[in-house]
Order: structure tokens, then C-alpha cells, then sequence
């Protein structure tokens, strides 16, 4: 403990540190010119080619190639929010840079007139070749400040649409020659809806559920199976669940469906994996500081660019602090957070990316209620959702986490044909509940609640390296993109817990600190290790007639290490494959097949007192569906049918309680949409659907039909902006959403529901130069929900309404 009181000052000591190291480097060599690298020359003068015809030679029934690249200004800055307009006769597409200046398309190779535009810029058009090749092509347009064009209409992109993730395949293929559904919520969406917590941005996803039983931590669903602490960060398994923060993000993937193909032992209706920050070779600052309810502050800082003169070593520092107060009387949290990364690119076919990360939290844990005053009457009334049930002294409900984290990215290309990838991260952590007050059971009178002190302390560590091989070949008029990977886990841990007797507390008129402080009494100690070891294998395939098929599979060794036990070991073979066909040249049509497999803890009993470990969860998919690019990418859809089939869902033995079985089966069927549009110039929307119906179909305690925990049947969601984009009130902004959930299951029998309800959310944003104001407003109407529970003492309120102001600056 006395290293967490030292906390502060050393990481402030670390942050002052850091950034003077990344700052003098920055104004020495901020007005670096960009290298050339692959770079097709450009002209300097647009004026006389932006109307000169092209020879399009574009081929409808080719492969799609990438042609990618960033933007930037003469000294090599880049820009953020150009358009780039793609056309070649009647064909038209149209991609927006992102944050970081990089943009990308898919398309067959040829010669194609390309269009740049960005505010305060003149247009830049020319010729551009997509070479016929599995490598792509690289064009990096510079624009020269200047005045627009008055004969050239400017339309903003699609700035929610993501064409490109790697995610799905560990490889960088369109989304839509990936046989899944997957999505993406990138930068853009974050920063417009001043995103704070993974579950505000997973609201945006169709199929998905945010929100559980205790503050803090990321609680999600997805296709109605509970898809918690399996949250992965840049490809890799990350830590235990804590709330993982937001501002270290470039952008969030879901992948809907098994993903133990690629990623091993995962659960069967989906993983989300957390894409953070990169290091680019462009000088940048963005500073910025949120304020708002509840006490909510919140300055952070996100700086970078390269250290050198030849823009072969650049750096990136995120960091933030936090401090805000929770809804729930006398629960607050603070965080420091510090990430650093460095990349060294010696060459183009060679680089190497140090990720760091130093996060501390520390705070007081507000509980949930129960369901009666809550969810359900009570006699003595509704229950303020501000109602805490913990204790004020010093030490209670106090929870703190320290966790650092090192790794690397490294890649390097064998030649045209071949590249080799590995990423690696070793993680430390340390975690201290302190006398947090679990609900044990609420009296006869409907008012008092019995809770019972318990403190739990455990140091534990990731260590994971994943490597792979893409290789690209053509033969028998096939393409072929192959992936062979082995990856490694391995999670040491020790914990040891202490719990107390019951202590009461009446939830309508609180007295604090009127039980005497009990010793807790040691009701746990383990020591264990978790290890994990998969070979996986995947093939691509681009056949004529605008068909795909993607095949694989992987092979997962599982052990688990209980000192004083027996090992429990697993196995699992774990296929995946996929066919996609582009129907008409702007949708695409897939269907997939793919199963999961799942180590679970506990024994089964089987005449001894010990028992034998339970089988691993297995399930698997049937997925089909469409996904649409339309109007030259301005408006973007996905639409999906699914059945997911779960087996081995562990049970309690009803014959011998402290032991279960694992006869459970479960199904999930349902549809998901999900659209981004850009209708007119500076209205971009995004929205999603999903019905969902998830259900026991097999079990020894449930009755079949029983819905799953936490799962509505209907999620709806949409959030729209405009940004005025001309005139005297130029860069004033409005934005505007809600979204709406059905009843949900309240506890594993369903013995009582969540009620449905729905959410509305608004915000005003105004940019000038460097400068922009923001407001958000989360649950504008504040509206009393409830947004998960476990059983009926476990009902956690949903957050009133929260208004909070940004102000920052980019230079």
C-alpha cells in the first residue's frame, strides 16, 4: 500500500519527464519534410489538371487492391478530415481521413482520377495507378493552403464508416470480403459523443448489451451471451475487466460470432478488441479538459511526432487524469493513466512499435440494490437510486488497481509475398478490495439489508506473445492470402481473501458506522497459473467471378495450474469457413460457419470429494448476410442472421451443490442492422437494430425457454451530427440521439425482469482554428432505469442525467 501512496507524485514525475523528452524533439524537428518513401510525386499547381480527363482502364470483374496513404501539408503535418473522391467513368468512392491523416480504399486495379479536398486547403486532383498487385498501392497527396475552388462541390465524408479492420482475419482485408459481421467505432464517433466509459461506445453496436451489476467494470453481451472480461487490446487478451480507458483508443472492433479460429479460447457471441494509439511520423498536440457532473475532471493530453531529422523514429504520449464523484452517495474513483509508445521504421519493410502503459485507480465502490425498490414494489417505497449501502469508515468499500504494461509490434516484409508479424505484452497487476460490503440478504421488513465485509488482495500477470506469417501467391487464377500463427498466454496469480459476519444496514434511513469494525477472518488463498497455447492456420482465397472463401482453423492447448491440485488440461479444434460474393458492384453477400471452445473452472461430481474438472464450453454459428456500400460510400450497411449453438453451459449439480453439471445448452437466433450515412454535407449518422431472441433450450435447473440473463430482445440506437460547414456560423455543430431496450431477464431464473426504457442524448460543438467547445449531454430527460443485475439483490441503477463540457486545443 505504501507504493499506491506514492503513486501521484511519481507519476506526475513520469509525466513531466516524458513530455519534455517528446516536446524538444517536436519543436527541433517539427518542420521536417515528409520522405518520400513509396510516395507517388505530386504536382505542385492543381489548377490545370483538376478537370483533365483520365484514361480509366478500371476493371469491374478484378480484385479489389488497397490504395492507401496519408494527407499532409508542406511540412509534412498531416490532415485530419480530408476528403478523397475516387472516380473512373461512372464509378465514384470516397473516403475521409482519419485523425491521424491515413486513408484507404478497395478497389480493382487501374488508373483513377483522384480528388482531395480539406478545409482551408486548395483541391489537389491527378492521375493515380492501383497497381495489380497484393501489396497495394501507397499515394500521399500534399496540400497547399489556398482558396477552394469555386466551381467544385464539397462534400464531407462518411465520417462514422469504417472500410477496413484487421481484426476479423489478423490481416488487412476489406470488411467486406470478411464473412462476418464485425464492426467498428472509430475516433470520430468517440470524440463526438464524448465517450468516457467502453460501454458508451458500445451502445453504438447492434447485437450488444453494455452495462452490469457493479460500476467500473466493462460489462457486455453480445448476441445474448454474456461476453465479459474477454476484452482483447491490439489483437492480444487483455487484463481483468476493469474499465479500460477510453482516451488511449484510436478505435473499438466487435467481432460478432466465435472468433476461436483466430483468437482461441473465447466465448461463442463475440469479442471486442480495443485498437490504442499509434505513434505517426507527423508533429501533432491535442490538449483538452472536461468538466461536468457529478464533479467529473478530466485534463488530457495527446502528443507526438517524430524525433529525428530522417522521420524514422516517432513517439506518441496519451495521458489523462481523472476524478469524478458517482451518482451513488460517497462513491467516487480517480485514475492516472500514462501511455507512451515509440516506433522505429529503419526502412519501409521494417518496423518496431514500444507500447507502454502505467494506470492507477483508486476509489470508494458504490453496490447495487436490491430488486424490491427497485425493479419491484416495496411497502416502504422507491429507493433512491443515490442510496449507498457500504460503510464510511477509513478503509470500507475502498478498491485500488495498479497495472503496467510493456509491449511490442513488430513487422517486417520478406519480399513482396511474405511479411512476419509478432506482438507481444507482458502485464503486471495488483488489486486491493477493502472491506467492500457485499449484499447478503435483505430482512422481512423490506428495509434492512445485510451485508458482510470482504477484503480480497492478489498480485497476477499476462504474459503473451503472438507470431504469424502472411504469405500472398497466385496460382490456377486463384489468389491466395495465408496466415500461419502461434500464439502463447500464460496468467500467474495469487489472491488470498478474508470475509466477515453479517451487518445490517436499513437502505431507507442510513446510519453509517453504527456496527462495531469486525476482524475478517482468511476464507481464501490460491496460487495458480493459466496457460494457453494455440497453432492456428488460414487461407484467403480471391476467385474469379468476384467470389472469396476464407477457411481455417486452430488448434488450442489449455492447462490450468491449481498449486495443491490437480493440473486441468483441455483441448480444442476449432474450424472456421467463410464465403463472400460481391452480388452487384456495391454489396456483397457472405454466409460462415464457425465454432468456439471455452475452458470453464469447478468440478463435476463423480463419487469423490474432489471431483473431475468440467468439460470446456463449445458452441458454434451459422452466420449470413449483406454488406452494402452505397452512393459512393456515403451510406454504409451491414445486415446479419445468425444461430449460435451453446453446449456445456456448466450448471449447478442440484444433488450436490458445491459441485455442477454441464448439461446446459443454449441458442441464440436473431438479425442485426447497422447503417452510417452521410446525407448531405456535414450530416454523418450512424445507427443499429437487433432482435435477439436467446433462450435455455436444455437444462437441469432452468426450464427450457428460459430467456438469457441481461438479454433485451429488441435494441435499437441512433445518433446523428451536423456540423454547419459554411457561413458566419461555420463549425457550429448539433447532435442528437437515444436508444431504446426491451424487458431483460433479471436474475438466471427470470424470476423477475429489467424493465425496458429508453435513453436521449444531445450535443452542441463549435470549432474555430485550433480551438473547439463541446457539450454532451447523456440522458437528457433522466430517465430511471436500470441497466443490469445478477440476482435480486444485485440490481444496478443506470446513470441520471450527466452534462459535461470539453474544451481543446490541436496545434
Amino acid at each position: 500500500m505504501q507504493s499506491l501512496r506514492l503513486l501521484p507524485t511519481l507519476s506526475a514525475g513520469i509525466l513531466r519527464v516524458s513530455l519534455f523528452a517528446l516536446l524538444l524533439p517536436l519543436a527541433a524537428g517539427g518542420r521536417a519534410s515528409a520522405e518520400d518513401g513509396k510516395a507517388v510525386p505530386l504536382p505542385n499547381d492543381t489548377a490545370a489538371t483538376e478537370n483533365a480527363p483520365v484514361a480509366c482502364t478500371s476493371k469491374a470483374n478484378a480484385p479489389l487492391r488497397k490504395l492507401s496513404g496519408a494527407v499532409t501539408d508542406p511540412t509534412g503535418a498531416r490532415i485530419a478530415h480530408a476528403q478523397l473522391t475516387l472516380t473512373c467513368g461512372d464509378f465514384r468512392a470516397t473516403a475521409v481521413t482519419g485523425s491521424d491523416g491515413t486513408y484507404s480504399f478497395a478497389v480493382s486495379g487501374g488508373k483513377y482520377r483522384v480528388l482531395v479536398e480539406a478545409p482551408n486547403f486548395g483541391n489537389l486532383s491527378q492521375e493515380v495507378t492501383v497497381e495489380d498487385t497484393a501489396s497495394g498501392t501507397e499515394l500521399n497527396p500534399v496540400l497547399r493552403v489556398g482558396q477552394l475552388g469555386s466551381a467544385v462541390t464539397v462534400f464531407a465524408g462518411n465520417e462514422y464508416a469504417t472500410t477496413e479492420s484487421s481484426g476479423g482475419t489478423k490481416t488487412e482485408l476489406p470488411l467486406s470480403e470478411v464473412p462476418q459481421a464485425i464492426s467498428v467505432v472509430n475516433r470520430q464517433l468517440l470524440d463526438a459523443q464524448g465517450v468516457v466509459k467502453l460501454d458508451d461506445a458500445l451502445k453504438n453496436v447492434a447485437g450488444v448489451m453494455p452495462g452490469g451489476y457493479y460500476d467500473g467494470w466493462d460489462y457486455y453481451r453480445i448476441r445474448g451471451f454474456d461476453a465479459s472480461f474477454n476484452t482483447y487490446i491490439d489483437g492480444l487478451r487483455g487484463g481483468n475487466g476493469m474499465m479500460e480507458e477510453t482516451w488511449g483508443l484510436e478505435s473499438i472492433e466487435v467481432l460478432k460470432g466465435p472468433s476461436s479460429a483466430l483468437y482461441g479460447q473465447s466465448v461463442l457471441g463475440g469479442l471486442v478488441n480495443i485498437v490504442t494509439r499509434k505513434p505517426v511520423p507527423d508533429s501533432f498536440a491535442h490538449v483538452q479538459l472536461t468538466a461536468g457532473s457529478f464533479n467529473f475532471l478530466d485534463p488530457a493530453i495527446d502528443i507526438g511526432g517524430s524525433l529525428n531529422s530522417s522521420r524514422t523514429v516517432y513517439g506518441r504520449l496519451a495521458a489523462l487524469y481523472h476524478s469524478s464523484d458517482s451518482f451513488v452517495n460517497y462513491a467516487y474513483r480517480h485514475r492516472y493513466y500514462f501511455a507512451p509508445s515509440l516506433t522505429w521504421r529503419p526502412a519501409p519493410s521494417t518496423s518496431l512499435t514500444l507500447i507502454g502503459r502505467i494506470q492507477r485507480d483508486n476509489g470508494r465502490q458504490g453496490m447495487p440494490l436490491p430488486a424490491d425498490g427497485t425493479v419491484l414494489p416495496n411497502p416502504n417505497g422507491l429507493l433512491p437510486i443515490s442510496t449507498y449501502n457500504g460503510e464510511l469508515e477509513a478503509n470500507a468499500n475502498q478498491l485500488a488497481q495498479a497495472n503496467q504494461q510493456f509491449g511490442y509490434q513488430f513487422r517486417q516484409s520478406l519480399g513482396e509475398h511474405l511479411s512476419l508479424r509478432q506482438n507481444a505484452r507482458f502485464a503486471w497487476y495488483q488489486q486491493d478490495w477493502n472491506r467492500i460490503y457485499y449484499p447478503s440478504f435483505l430482512g422481512t421488513d423490506q428495509r434492512t439489508l445485510y451485508r458482510y465485509p470482504l477484503s480480497w488482495h492478489g498480485p497476477w500477470q499476462t504474459h503473451e506473445v503472438d507470431t504469424n506469417m502472411e504469405g500472398h501467391a497466385r496460382f490456377l487464377g486463384m489468389e491466395h492470402s495465408a496466415l500461419l500463427g502461434v500464439d502463447f498466454f500464460r496468467n500467474p496469480s495469487n489472491a488470498v481473501g478474508y470475509i466477515g459476519s453479517n451487518e445490517p444496514l436499513d437502505l431507507y434511513a442510513p446510519v453509517y458506522g453504527a456496527n462495531p469494525i469486525q476482524t475478517l477472518s482468511q476464507y481464501t488463498s490460491s496460487n495458480t497459473v493459466t496457460q494457453y497455447t494455440g497453432i492456428y492456420l488460414q487461407d484467403h482465397i480471391r476467385l474469379p467471378q468476384h467470389l472469396t472463401v476464407t477457411a481455417g482453423g486452430r488448434l488450442d492447448l489449455a492447462k490450468n495450474e491449481i498449486k495443491g491440485s490437480p493440473n486441468q488440461n483441455g483441448t480444442g479444434l476449432t474450424p472456421r469457413l467463410g464465403v463472400t460474393w460481391q452480388a452487384i458492384p456495391s454489396t456483397t453477400i457472405y454466409a460462415s460457419f464457425s465454432k468456439s471452445f471455452m475452458p470453464q473452472s469447478g468440478q463435476v461430481y463423480d463419487g469423490s470429494t474432489s471431483g473431475s474438472y468440467i468439460e470446456p464450453e463449445r458452441g458454434q454459428q451459422w452466420e449470413g448476410g449483406a454488406k452494402s456500400a452505397l452512393w459512393g460510400g456515403r451510406v454504409m450497411t451491414t445486415l446479419a442472421l445468425f444461430q449460435l449453438d451453446r453446449k456445456n453451459v456448466a450448471t449447478t449439480d442440484p444433488a450436490h451443490p458445491t459441485f455442477y453439471l454441464v448439461t446446459g445448452v443454449q441458442r441464440s437466433r436473431g438479425a442485426e442492422f447497422e447503417a452510417t450515412l452521410h446525407p448531405l454535407a456535414g450530416w454523418n449518422v450512424t445507427t443499429a437494430y437487433s432482435y435477439i431472441n436467446a433462450e435455455v433450450t436444455s437444462d437441469t435447473t432452468l426450464a427450457a425457454g428460459t430467456p438469457t440473463l441481461n438479454a433485451p430482445r429488441n435494441i435499437f440506437n441512433i445518433w446523428t451530427t451536423y456540423e454547419i460547414p459554411r457561413g458566419v456560423v461555420r463549425g457550429l455543430g448539433l447532435g442528437i440521439g437515444g436508444r431504446h431496450y426491451t424487458d431483460q431477464s433479471g436474475d438466471l431464473a427470470n424470476t423477475f425482469q429489467l424493465p425496458g426504457y429508453g435513453i436521449a442524448d444531445a450535443s452542441l460543438t463549435y470549432h474555430r482554428g485550433p480551438t473547439q467547445w463541446q457539450i454532451n449531454a447523456n440522458n437528457i430527460t433522466d430517465k430511471r432505469y436500470y441497466s443490469g443485475s445478477y440476482n435480486n439483490l444485485y440490481v444496478k441503477p443506470g446513470e441520471p442525467r450527466v452534462i459535461r463540457g470539453t474544451v481543446s486545443w490541436n496545434f
